[in-house]
């Protein structure tokens, strides 16, 4: 049985590099929640076989905030397992820099590594940026990574307002469900609901 851990990290606009390592049989779920210009880096350590961990990561861009995440899956061990996700909403003139590394050192044989950041753009001019890169030196590995950017799917938009919810509530639920999965993580209720808060402030 793995022992489990949840941190949840708000970033600020100065944010101290951090590492977390896993070990032998540990899993960590990280959730990295993101509201304001910051500029930040972690490193995940899969320091023990049988590690994992799932990195999760809520961006709201809006007004001229620049949003700087650096991540680095660092695989170290055999049979370790990571899972990045990053989704982010900008709107307003917002910026998403974003750069991911994984890492499968010479005898992490058996890893399983993957990386996603989709972005979801509120105005045409906010921008994200997504530059993920490997490093593998192992050759039993399963490594992928992925990046989308779009905007409010217009026929969700329809769906909903022909219900008669207006485009701005309709636009709201829609961004909501964009975050739905990792919102699930979220055990506290307050953080969520102020971040649903925060949702509602960038749909106008």
């Amino acid at each position: 049985m793995k022992l489990m851990k949840t941190i949840i990290q708000q970033l600020d606009q100065i944010s101290s590099p951090q590492t977390f390592t896993v070990s032998i049989n540990q899993h960590l779920t990280l959730i990295l929640l993101a509201t304001k210009s910051t500029d930040y880096v972690t490193e995940v350590v899969l320091s023990g076989d049988g590690a994992s961990a799932d990195i999760f990561g809520i961006v709201l861009g809006n007004e001229s905030h620049v949003i700087k995440i650096n991540t680095l899956q660092d695989h170290q061990a055999p049979h370790t397992t990571s899972n990045l996700l990053i989704k982010s909403v900008l709107a307003g003139r917002s910026q998403l820099k974003y750069e991911g590394f994984i890492k499968v050192r010479k005898d992490a044989q058996l890893t399983n590594a993957y990386q996603r950041n989709e972005n979801l753009m509120l105005s045409p001019e906010a921008k994200a940026e997504s530059k993920p890169a490997l490093e593998i030196l192992a050759n039993d590995v399963r490594c992928t990574h992925s990046a989308t950017i779009g905007k409010v799917d217009p026929e969700q938009l329809f769906y909903l307002q022909s219900r008669g919810i207006s485009v701005k509530k309709a636009t709201q639920l829609i961004v909501e469900g964009f975050f739905d999965v990792i919102l699930s993580k979220i055990q506290d209720q307050k953080l969520r609901q102020s971040i649903y808060n925060t949702v509602g402030l960038l749909v106008q």
